[in-house]
């Protein structure tokens, strides 16, 4: 039974490291779009970085596939931007129902204690997960024409 679970949790583990993207296995993926870039362009796309003028095969071996796609037009052109997005976690007061301001908590506090006010300290549904943008890179055409970075 033993060796049975620890089989299944190391073929577990295996396709979850299998299913990662690195920039490695991206460049593996595409070996002539790497291939038939610039040595400077290739230093930056193993950095993670990109620049102005790189095709869109390119921006996804160094960021990976966005999480969005938007597009719409500028001056009359045509483009396309992928956003990469990241959790936050963020504390909102107030944002859940505060039910323990009713029933018997509001005559008898918590555990019993005189508690007539709001709770004293963050209840841990006062924290919520949100999807933030934190890098978007812009086409036009097959072009990257633009990065955009948002720092906190």
């Amino acid at each position: 039974m033993g060796r049975t679970i620890g089989f299944a949790s190391g073929c577990l583990g295996c396709l979850l490291i299998t299913a990662c993207s690195t920039i490695d296995s991206r460049i593996q993926e595409k070996p002539a779009v790497y291939s038939a870039l610039s040595p400077q362009d290739q230093a930056l796309i193993k950095a993670g970085t990109i620049r102005e003028g790189l095709p869109k095969e390119a921006v996804y071996i160094a960021w990976g596939g966005p999480e969005q796609i938007r597009s719409g037009s500028r001056n009359r052109h045509p483009y396309e931007a992928w956003v990469y997005t990241t959790l936050k976690t963020v504390f909102v007061s107030d944002y859940y129902p505060q039910f323990y301001r009713y029933g018997p908590y509001q005559y008898f506090g918590y555990w019993r204690y005189p508690f007539w006010g709001p709770y004293p300290y963050p209840y841990q549904d006062d924290f919520i997960s949100i999807e933030v943008p934190y890098k978007t890179a812009f086409f036009e055409g097959n072009r990257c024409t633009g990065r955009e970075f948002i720092r906190e």
